[in-house]
């Protein structure tokens, strides 16, 4: 476990997620993909990185509290020590044309890795027209609306309740 929270910690550039999902559900299969979904949406409903949220959850469940901290831990340690030697770094060059162009396209670069991992998530709704209703629905709230997450996860999570009971889903 901790060398799989190592390995997403190293590897995580432009953001974790992807990451971790590669490691959890493809490379290790701890989770499925609806576990992993259904994991990150507990993270997500919680304050902290997501992220973080999973793999203190992740560490917890298989460990308990020791597993927990280790998995954070694992995660933690590399990207921290990179973290604090690119910004000395970035505080010196900010200033750079170059470096600049550099950031602004590992930007482009990191919205696309977050967009192709979001669509691998999506897979096992495609199919089903009320969940694809309501990620529209969600991204709108999000996006045009300005509604934050947690009111946007409330309003997901009861319309679900309700398309279980009136056996939509």
């Amino acid at each position: 476990m901790a060398l799989g929270f190592l390995k997403v910690g190293v590897s995580a550039f432009g953001g974790a997620l992807p990451w971790l999902r590669r490691v959890v559900v493809e490379e290790r299969q701890w989770l499925d993909e609806r576990e992993f979904t259904d994991m990150l949406t507990i993270c997500q409903a919680i304050p902290g990185p997501n992220v973080v949220n999973c793999s203190v959850f992740l560490g917890t469940r298989w460990y308990g509290l020791s597993g927990g901290l280790l998995a954070f831990m694992s995660l933690m340690a590399v990207p921290l020590l990179i973290v604090l030697a690119l910004a000395l770094i970035y505080e010196h060059l900010q200033a750079h044309t170059r470096v600049r162009a550099a950031v602004d396209g590992m930007a482009v670069t990191a919205i696309a890795y977050l967009t192709t991992m979001a669509l691998a998530m999506a897979k096992p709704f495609y199919r089903k027209w009320l969940a694809s209703l309501l990620c529209a629905c969600a991204m709108a709230l999000s996006f045009f609306a300005g509604w934050s997450m947690g009111w946007v996860l409330l309003a997901g999570g009861a319309v679900g309740v309700t398309a279980a009971c009136r056996k939509w889903l």
